[in-house]
Order: C-alpha cells, then sequence, then structure tokens
C-alpha cells in the first residue's frame, strides 16, 4: 500500500465501555474510525475488546517505536503500572481506560505510530464464516462480523470480511 493511500483517512480512537470477562478480568471496548479525507460519507469502524494486559504491550511497542524517532519535544503518554490489588476498583478501570484512549490518540498524528505492525495487529479482525466464533489463547472470542464491525459503506465481498487499516 502506498503511503498516499494510508493517508486517505482521519482517524479516530475511542474506549468507552468496560465489561467482566467470565474468566474474571476487565475488557475494554475500543472504537477505531476511519473517516476518508475525500469523501466524509466513507466511514470505516472497527470495534475489539481489549484487556489491560494487550493495552500494556501496546504501550510499550509504541513507546520504543517514539523514542526511536527522536522526538524530543513530546513525550510519550504514561500508562498506568500493573497492580494486582485494587485492580477491579473503579477508579483503577477508569484511569486505566483513559490512559488508553490517550495512547491510542497520541498516534494520530505521528505516521510511524499509526501505520506500525503493532498498531494494525491490536486493531486486526478475523473472519471465520458466517456464525462460526472460536476462543483466542489470550481469552478473546472471535465472533461473526456483525459482533465486530460497524460500517457505514461496503466492506463485504462474497460473504467475508475485507478490512484493511
Amino acid at each position: 500500500m502506498s503511503r498516499r493511500a494510508k493517508d486517505e483517512y482521519h482517524r479516530h480512537y475511542t474506549v468507552t465501555d468496560t465489561r467482566t470477562h467470565p474468566k474474571g478480568y476487565t475488557e475494554y471496548k475500543v472504537t477505531a474510525k476511519f473517516v476518508s479525507k475525500v469523501n466524509p460519507e466513507d466511514v470505516k469502524e472497527i470495534v475489539v475488546w481489549k484487556r489491560y494486559s494487550d493495552f500494556k504491550k501496546l504501550h510499550g511497542d509504541l513507546a520504543y517505536t517514539h523514542r526511536n524517532l527522536f522526538r524530543r519535544l513530546e513525550d510519550f503518554p504514561p500508562f498506568p503500572k500493573a497492580q494486582v490489588f485494587g485492580r477491579f476498583e473503579p477508579k483503577v478501570i477508569e484511569e486505566r481506560r483513559k490512559a488508553a484512549e490517550v495512547m491510542l490518540r497520541f498516534t494520530v498524528h505521528i505516521p510511524a505510530l499509526n501505520n506500525s505492525p503493532q498498531l494494525k495487529e491490536f486493531f486486526r479482525v478475523l473472519w471465520l464464516g458466517r456464525g462460526r466464533r472460536r476462543e483466542l489463547s489470550s481469552g478473546h472470542w472471535i465472533l461473526p462480523w456483525r459482533s465486530h464491525l460497524s460500517t457505514h459503506s461496503s466492506w463485504e465481498k462474497g460473504g467475508g470480511l475485507v478490512a484493511t487499516l
């Protein structure tokens, strides 16, 4: 994909809802919205549910990339430390949610971050066929595409899913 093609969309990230997974950890609803610069009605939206450890890993990867860009005028946003006690307290969950959203929004204007393989993998949506689901080793459920993706433009081709970041 050419560099120009990657810059055809405005990117917006939000981290909104939380839920408790049956295995006992907290998941955060993350939405990536891509609005065409040429046709603002062309909107693509990817919704994933991620846990704190997913954000922590992404933070480490993106912070490393940012350090190597030598962008000294801006600090990479900090991320809350892991903790065993109190991690289910509303205050801790909200602090993590806010930090995750700040980190994702920080990447928007830095091409080396918003086009990084790590960020693309974070939002990767897997297609398994209509009506099928599978649990990943991390405990995330991969559900039929309608559970993952809201689309305001045509992303379906032959019953499959085309989603490119």
